[in-house]
């Protein structure tokens, strides 16, 4: 299947719009919450406290969300989490955050956004299950969807620059409460496209019932594949040790050791997104042999980590730009063949 025919399809065509502008949003929004945090209070800590915030909660509750994607009507969640998420954002429009009690209660908010993060992660892939059934065909949406996230990431971060450099950061929160709402009303619409196979029970005890039983069966099937069970663990080193160290690392690297500004970090944090879409555009039109899925995946964050260490004897901003884009170009399949085994895997224990 070919990139345009997967946007032919009218129910894909319009979630992927909505996970466009899911991701412009979050892309502005999380860059410039770094930064300003980070210049606000000048502290490394705030940068962790605000990282923490937004991911921790996703961590500790994601598996306990997931037995809600599978038994209640997922569009309404989703669509709660995006809202929750808008909410974040009005909140900054109208408070400055100028004592701390202000940042208390921001805080607050990006914990409760984080935590219904996996609501959004987990439903985007459920839809896509959902639309198409055969494999080959899902690792073109999920192609499609990476790089989506890094091309709006791209854009996102120079904009974001641009914007904290003018010294207009605050203002921009507007522009992304308004797109999370309208992302709430694009999964609206697709759950009204998409016939769901899955039989909705209305009582609500069984439905708790059946939330409890889908939970266990969840751990079950982890605890059971040693494969799957692996996957996950590396999976959360990854995002816990290189992507969030590289989150946390950026602003003091620019600030303190490249003397640089807004602008030169807005660079850098959208060349690892302009290699994974350069990467994307490739491993989308490769179809490897289905138990090559995770030894590529494995091999391609091997890389990353490589790579990773080499960013701290970088001495300068065009020589990391580059490097980042090679890391880009290398952990494309990782990110992309990672959501088809899990696809593949849960498909098998349905």
């Amino acid at each position: 299947m070919t990139y345009v025919k997967a946007l032919q399809n009218n129910a894909f065509r319009t979630l992927y719009i909505g996970i466009i502008l899911s991701n412009l949003a979050a892309s502005i929004a999380n860059i410039s919450l770094i930064w300003i945090a980070y210049n606000k209070f000048n502290s490394p800590l705030v940068i962790a406290i605000v990282l923490g915030a937004l991911e921790l909660p996703a961590l500790v509750i994601g598996p306990f969300l997931g037995g809600f994607l599978d038994k209640f009507k997922k569009s309404n969640l989703m669509i709660f989490a995006y809202l929750t998420n808008a909410s974040v954002f009005l909140f900054l429009m109208f408070n400055p955050l100028k004592s701390m009690f202000d940042f208390t209660i921001f805080i607050g908010l990006l914990v409760i956004s984080g935590a219904v993060k996996p609501l959004l992660m987990g439903g985007n892939s459920m839809f896509i299950q959902d639309i198409f059934s055969v494999s080959e065909e899902r690792v073109v949406a999920n192609a499609l969807t990476t790089m989506s996230f890094d091309m709006t990431y791209i854009f996102g971060s120079l904009l974001s620059g641009m914007v904290m450099a003018l010294g207009y950061g605050l203002k921009v929160y507007m522009l992304v409460a308004v797109l999370y709402i309208v992302v709430a009303l694009c999964i609206w619409r697709v759950s009204k496209l998409i016939m769901v196979s899955r039989d909705h029970v209305n009582e609500k005890a069984d439905e708790y019932k059946g939330y409890f039983d889908n939970l266990k069966q969840a751990f079950h099937t982890i605890l059971s594949n040693h494969t799957l069970l692996y996957v996950l663990l590396m999976d959360f080193l990854w995002n816990t040790l290189l992507w969030a160290g590289l989150t946390v690392l950026m602003p003091i690297l620019v600030k303190q050791h490249f003397m640089a500004g807004a602008s030169q970090y807005g660079l850098l944090e959208s060349m690892t997104s302009i290699g994974i879409v350069l990467g994307s555009i490739v491993v989308g039109k490769v179809q490897p042999n289905p138990k090559w899925l995770v030894s590529i995946v494995v091999g391609a964050i091997g890389l990353h980590g490589v790579l990773f260490s080499v960013i701290g004897v970088s001495n300068n901003v065009p020589t990391t730009a580059i490097l980042l884009m090679i890391i880009g170009l290398i952990v494309a399949p990782a990110l992309i063949y990672k959501n088809t085994f899990y696809q593949q895997t849960f498909d098998s224990d349905a």
